[in-house]
């Protein structure tokens, strides 16, 4: 997920790294720094944009460990609006979270970047007539990597037409249609169904349990001074770590020094929040008069201008680029992601650092997808074997 957006939030905070900073404190159970990322999204009007990163937060690393967590996202949007204590409860649920799932997650990856030339080898006891019928049998037997792979030869109709059958045998078609249904890129959310149907009937009963939404006492306390602050250099109380500004931030590259202090204006018309209460002052992106500018900037901004800071305070949010390349940094990412949650299935969770990936994943399974079922096509039928013992 690519946010890489250098616009401002409330509290003049890049929106990418808020985000960032909001995924990186959930999946590392920081609960005092998600609370506060938690209201800078909420008070910068960027509910969606949060909601957004909460499920690319439940498709990497808390999965199926909760379906509990997924009924709370999906709740925001029937729901329609929430107010921010509800957020934050529901920040505070996934951040408390316990059982991490990051299978979902293996699937995508294992399956970018296995070889097209992959053909399945293991001893089944039915001969496979069709690509399609060997999918469905591979996750009738738990066999949920071997499923995965096959089925990218598959168009996404057909693997959803598999799921929906073996959903429905299993009882479970409506929770199918609801990850269908799933705001995200279609092949997140058919490695999400794929687990769905696989998953064993004690897990899928753990994922139901309710997680825990308690904010505790001494963090409710910091959530009111925060919000009784009006000093907007005070109101930063925290400082972006190094480790969020990964893959999904601008700043893994390049500098952002300059946009506080120099070019301030022109970042605030970039930001959503800004830009709308820039139209009171502007007009055809000027300023009405030199009366409108010094009102917005002393009612917004009264003696605390941002480029009269110390360099201290500007680095809360700003500061150089890490100097690293999309590869490095997307890399790190993959690591950090898998390193902070284990799969379901026993499978090694080390990747390497040399690993190729883009994440693009309509752009990669879409390319894999002639390529993989003209290598497969040609191997069925493929007939049943069995593994047989003689007693001598």
């Amino acid at each position: 997920m690519k946010f890489m957006n250098k616009g401002l939030t409330k509290h003049l905070y890049r929106i990418d790294e808020v985000l960032s900073s909001l995924r990186w404190s959930i999946i590392n159970k920081h609960i005092y720094e998600a609370m506060f990322w938690g209201i800078e999204v909420y008070e910068s009007d960027m509910l969606q944009d949060g909601l957004e990163m909460l499920e690319h937060v439940w498709l990497t690393n808390i999965g199926f460990g909760s379906w509990f967590c997924f009924r709370l996202i999906q709740a925001i949007y029937n729901d329609g609006q929430i107010n921010c204590d509800q957020w934050l409860s529901v920040i505070s649920a996934f951040t408390r979270t316990e059982i991490r799932d990051s299978t979902i997650f293996h699937l995508l990856i294992r399956g970018a970047i296995t070889c097209p030339t992959w053909h399945p080898c293991f001893p089944h006891s039915t001969a496979y007539m069709t690509i399609s019928s060997a999918v469905s049998d591979c996750l009738r037997r738990g066999k949920l990597m071997d499923a995965w792979l096959l089925g990218r030869a598959l168009d996404p109709s057909d693997q959803w037409a598999i799921l929906t059958e073996i959903a429905t045998d299993k009882g479970c078609h409506d929770e199918l249609e609801m990850l269908r249904a799933f705001r995200s890129n279609v092949y997140e959310c058919l490695a999400s169904a794929y687990v769905l149907v696989g998953i064993d009937s004690i897990t899928w009963a753990s994922s139901q349990q309710l997680m825990d939404d308690y904010i505790p006492d001494e963090i409710q306390t910091a959530i009111r001074k925060w919000s009784e602050e009006t000093n907007m250099r005070k109101r930063r109380a925290l400082q972006v770590r190094d480790q969020v500004i990964l893959y999904a931030c601008l700043r893994s590259d390049q500098s952002s020094e300059k946009e506080i202090m120099f070019d301030l204006e022109a970042t605030l018309k970039q930001s959503p929040y800004w830009a709308n209460i820039l139209n009171s002052y502007m007009k055809n992106d000027k300023w009405i008069s030199d009366i409108n500018k010094e009102e917005f900037y002393d009612t917004h901004f009264p003696q605390d201008i941002p480029d009269e800071w110390s360099a201290e305070d500007r680095a809360k949010s700003h500061g150089p680029g890490l100097g690293l390349t999309e590869g490095q940094t997307r890399i790190q990412y993959i690591l950090q992601t898998v390193q902070c949650s284990k799969s379901l299935e026993l499978w090694d969770s080390k990747f390497s650092p040399e690993l190729d990936c883009s994440m693009e994943w309509g752009t990669i399974y879409s390319d894999l997808l002639k390529s993989c079922f003209a290598n497969l096509k040609p191997l069925f039928p493929k007939k049943s074997v069995t593994k047989k013992f003689e007693i001598i």
